[in-house]
């Protein structure tokens, strides 16, 4: 079966969806909850350093490379589900973004003692995310 998802993969939706949720990380981290979030990280005593280039560039290859698999995953479960509307695609997001990716997050951040605020934001991000790779891989196959 994954060989036959890898020769029917629409391999532009999956590299747009990651784009799109690189996009999402990226406002959600700054313009929409940059300042909260950054309050939050420092009130458990974490110091994020401003990176330079080389160091800024990597980090967001890596977050590319990340939102690639997350995208490339959801692709195949479209796939295996037969979820080919927007509408199962959102749901099949949101089933993956709270049941696997945020309750992953939320787990470690429980360890971590995070504030429950923190927790959110986080969590918040791999949800909306995931909703809107499923909806696109879904919609657009």
């Amino acid at each position: 079966m994954f060989s036959n998802f890898l020769s029917h993969a629409h391999w532009l939706a999956i590299l747009l969806s990651a784009l799109i949720y690189f996009v999402i990380g990226s406002l959600w981290y700054s313009a929409l909850f940059g300042r909260l979030w950054m309050a939050e990280v420092a009130r458990h005593g974490i110091v994020i350093k401003d990176p330079d280039k080389k160091q800024i560039w990597n980090k967001m290859i890596q977050t590319f490379i990340f939102n690639l698999i997350v995208a490339f995953s959801l692709a195949y479960l479209v796939f295996v589900s037969g979820s080919y509307t927007w509408l199962s695609g959102l749901k099949l997001g949101l089933l993956c973004g709270l049941g696997l990716g945020a309750m992953a997050i939320a787990i470690s951040c429980i360890w971590e003692s995070r504030s429950l605020k923190l927790i959110a934001i986080d969590c918040g991000y791999a949800l909306v995310g995931m909703m809107t790779c499923g909806t696109i891989l879904a919609a657009w196959h």
